[in-house]
């Protein structure tokens, strides 16, 4: 019984920071809705954007079944922060489990994302707008690798999305200003902020064929955001890491990076302007031809992949 009882401690202690986090999205919402002060408003709004970054890197470690120990209400929290995207959680699962078995590759289903992407830096300004299309491509590219036996999960995902959406129109309508504040102008900044984040995960990579296998952390990269803002993003940032591990709590990735004396992280700001002088990244061979966007032809289900 004692045995069970630390067991049972440990799983509710490394919940814990998830918990914290949570809890601490739940306040700044209801302090954006309470506060009558306009600076206040400013920094708890700008504050809710990096909240959305965490949330969205949320609903990705309930993906891997490591946000929560407890399966259910680790799947649970990944339908709400999904649809906060417009994303159904149920089939995305199943879209990052091919992309993880075949990163950078032919048949990585991000391929059809980044071929069709637009080669020019104005992109990053129509991030708010470019939100919605990637939802509704992750979503139609999805939803049929999900396996029969997940499929009502799946309906019930996209009923919650529907809930969702139609609270937020209701919000809209008593309290259009607490909406805004608390949901849509930080999700427009959350946009622009995550635009550069995603593209960081694999920038400059080469696309191969299928038949090609690399270490994911070769072709990952680490991104060091400043003042401890990883904290407040759940470390969305540290790909690399996250590649190496997938099973890795999240709140041990700065840990398993400092570890890591192969690692070479980057700071945000550094990436930023690679970037910008660069360009967005692009869907190229090593010999930088448009490389092939093609759907793998079987998924398999594993909640770690």
């Amino acid at each position: 019984m004692e045995a069970l009882l630390r067991r049972v401690a440990g799983r509710w202690s490394a919940d814990l920071p998830s918990a914290l986090f949570l809890a601490a999205a739940a306040a700044n919402t209801v302090l954006i809705w309470r506060t009558a002060s306009f600076w206040l408003l400013v920094a708890l709004t700008t504050l809710q954007a990096l909240l959305l970054v965490g949330c969205q890197e949320a609903k990705h470690l309930s993906v891997h079944g490591t946000f929560f120990g407890n399966r259910y209400l680790n799947d649970a929290i990944g339908i709400v922060c999904a649809a906060l995207f417009g994303v159904n959680f149920v089939a995305y699962r199943y879209f990052h489990f091919a992309h993880h078995r075949a990163t950078c590759t032919q048949a990585d289903p991000e391929g059809r994302l980044y071929s069709l992407s637009w080669p020019t830096r104005w992109i990053w300004l129509l991030a708010p707008v470019e939100l919605p299309w990637v939802a509704w491509h992750i979503g139609r590219t999805a939803w049929p690798m999900v396996p029969a036996n997940k499929r009502l999960q799946r309906h019930l995902a996209l009923g919650w999305m529907a809930i969702f959406g139609l609270l937020i129109v209701a919000g809209l309508r008593i309290a259009p200003g607490a909406v805004a504040c608390a949901y849509l102008i930080p999700l427009a900044m959350f946009s622009w902020i995550d635009f550069i984040l995603t593209q960081a995960e694999h920038y400059g990579v080469a696309i191969v064929s299928v038949s090609h296998n690399r270490d994911p952390r070769s072709i990952s990269h680490d991104i060091v955001l400043p003042f401890g803002l990883g904290w407040v993003t759940l470390h969305r940032a540290l790909h690399r890491v996250h590649h190496g591990n997938p099973s890795l709590r999240w709140f041990k990735a700065p840990g398993a990076l400092k570890a890591d004396a192969t690692a070479t992280p980057l700071a945000y700001g550094m990436f930023a302007r690679r970037w910008f002088a660069s360009g967005p990244r692009l869907w190229r061979t090593a010999a930088g031809q448009r490389a092939n966007a093609m759907l793998p032809t079987s998924f398999r289900s594993d909640r770690r992949s």
